[in-house]
């Protein structure tokens, strides 16, 4: 295999990341997997390598969010390709074949429509009507690629951002694109560690997302958006990503429970092949709890909006 997955999380999702490498191996998926890990423990890090192909690279040092060192970490990749894939996700199913770009010169990255822009740059939108990146934000991005980089595009190449938590491209072909996404994240992002989103940030809110998509948009050597995302067209072999909290190991929302027999299926496939798991099985894990954990799902979605809400209040 000439592609190399690459992932990042800290002890807490140490059930993601299992679950992540562990749903490609029960696929049959051999693509050797880089993760980059922080305060993992000798036994975490050695439930992850008895999945086989797993390399971790350490970062108890980073005082930053991780979401910050994506490019950092893939440019420690020895293959041709790297693809990254966030850790609160999982494949259905064989995904080998459709994982790289269809060619060098482009990058499998999956563009929002216009209906779904308003949600990116909700409170962000600049006075325009949301449905595009706000001009203001291209160009802030364009000047700040330029700094990085040497120089930039003229004009934006894109009208809609694109997701981040999944994308492929040449390594061979666009390490420097890396570099100057890492140097751009280097440049205008927090050193402290402020989670995914950081709302104080005027023009890369989304943090690496926002970075990822000014590079794209300005970087002179960005790879071409790939026309077809192909990770959302097959239900036997999709990348799922659960973006909202809680995450599958502590509960489920209304969107994510649509998966639940797939996921499950990856703890019941990595017990029956006789791995030690990362503890014991959480209860929404457990197949026979299916109609509990549907009968929760409200109140596991409102759980952390409680929590953020009250960690606002006491900060202040």
């Amino acid at each position: 295999m000439d592609n190399t997955i690459v992932t990042i999380g800290d002890i807490n999702y140490l059930w993601g990341i299992f679950l992540l490498v562990a749903s490609a191996r029960k696929a049959g998926m051999k693509e050797p997997f880089l993760v980059g890990v922080k305060r993992f423990t000798p036994e975490a890090k050695r439930i992850l390598g008895q999945l086989g192909g797993v390399e971790i690279v350490e970062l108890d040092g980073v005082t930053r969010s991780l979401t910050c060192l994506k490019a950092n970490v893939m440019l420690k990749a020895g293959t041709g390709y790297a693809t990254w894939a966030d850790s609160d996700a999982f494949f259905t199913g064989d995904a080998s074949g459709i994982l790289a770009p269809a060619s060098p010169d482009e990058i499998h990255f999956r563009l929002r429509s216009p209906a779904e822009m308003p949600a990116a740059f909700k409170g962000r939108t600049f006075g325009e009507d949301g449905s595009s990146i706000p001009k203001a934000v291209l160009g802030a991005w364009r000047r700040d690629v330029a700094e990085v980089a040497g120089a930039a595009a003229p004009e934006a190449r894109y009208a809609t951002s694109g997701s981040a938590a999944f994308f492929s491209l040449s390594l061979a072909r666009h390490r420097r694109f890396l570099e100057t996404w890492d140097a751009l994240q280097a440049k205008v992002l927090p050193e402290r560690d402020v989670g995914v989103v950081d709302r104080s940030l005027e023009f890369y809110h989304q943090l690496d997302e926002s970075t990822l998509n000014a590079c794209l948009n300005f970087a002179p050597d960005a790879p071409r958006v790939q026309r077809t995302f192909r990770m959302d067209k097959d239900r036997s072999r999709l990348f799922v990503h659960f973006i909202a909290r809680p995450k599958p190991w502590q509960g489920w929302t209304a969107r994510a429970f649509r998966f639940f027999g797939e996921y499950v299926g990856v703890v019941e496939w990595a017990e029956a092949s006789g791995l030690a798991l990362p503890g014991p099985v959480p209860a929404c894990l457990k197949r026979s709890n299916r109609l509990l954990m549907r009968l929760l799902v409200p109140w596991a979605t409102l759980r952390p909006k409680i929590a953020r809400r009250l960690a606002r209040v006491f900060k202040r």
